[in-house]
């Protein structure tokens, strides 16, 4: 058994469910069927293993919201294939964006966290300057490209809250459906 997969696992919808306070490695370890030693062992805390389980995630989103829009260069097209992927990941592991919106929360709450996170959060940020880049009409409406990115963090930032109270893949498809109708300039 690869232990630390199943940590990060068990970690991973533990912390998505109940966030970081409210979770404990005792009741972590004992689910990933080790010890809360072998826990220590592999993460140092439980602050290690947070910080693990959010880069497992954003590695994981990051890279497949990239490929998702690899070699487009219309605005519409990132942003559309940037919420499909928004509802692939959801339909994958309902917990992903959970902890996504977790990682946001403990970045800015909890200091032990906040320096480790950091470079995930800039990893989303510099992900919507990427769509932002393609934006036609902000040069020419006088709106900031980094506004744009901003706009589309928080876009993708309520997608990801909303996730967290949806219980069925069809539902989140149909809810990034019309947030794209909104967002798309066609």
């Amino acid at each position: 058994m690869d232990t630390r997969a199943e940590l990060l696992k068990v970690a991973r919808e533990l912390f998505a469910a109940q966030g970081y306070a409210g979770t404990s490695v005792s009741e972590i370890a004992p689910r990933a069927g080790v010890s809360v030693p072998v826990l220590y062992q592999r993460f140092g805390n439980k602050a290690g293993l947070f910080v693990a389980v959010a880069e497992d995630v954003y590695e994981l989103g990051i890279s497949r919201l990239t490929a998702a829009i690899d070699g487009l260069d219309d605005f519409d097209e990132a942003l559309t294939a940037a919420l499909r992927e928004f509802a692939g990941l959801y339909a994958m592991d309902p917990s992903f964006a959970a902890m996504v919106v977790n990682v946001l929360v403990e970045a800015d709450r909890t200091t032990e966290l906040s320096e480790s996170l950091k470079p995930l959060l800039r990893q989303l940020r510099q992900f919507a300057d990427q769509i932002a880049e393609l934006a036609p009409f902000a040069a020419t409406e006088g709106v900031e490209r980094r506004d744009v990115s901003r706009a589309l963090v928080a876009v993708f930032s309520g997608l990801m809250v909303s996730s967290m109270q949806m219980h069925r893949a069809t539902d989140y498809e149909r809810l990034v459906d019309a947030m794209r109708l909104l967002v798309v300039s066609r």
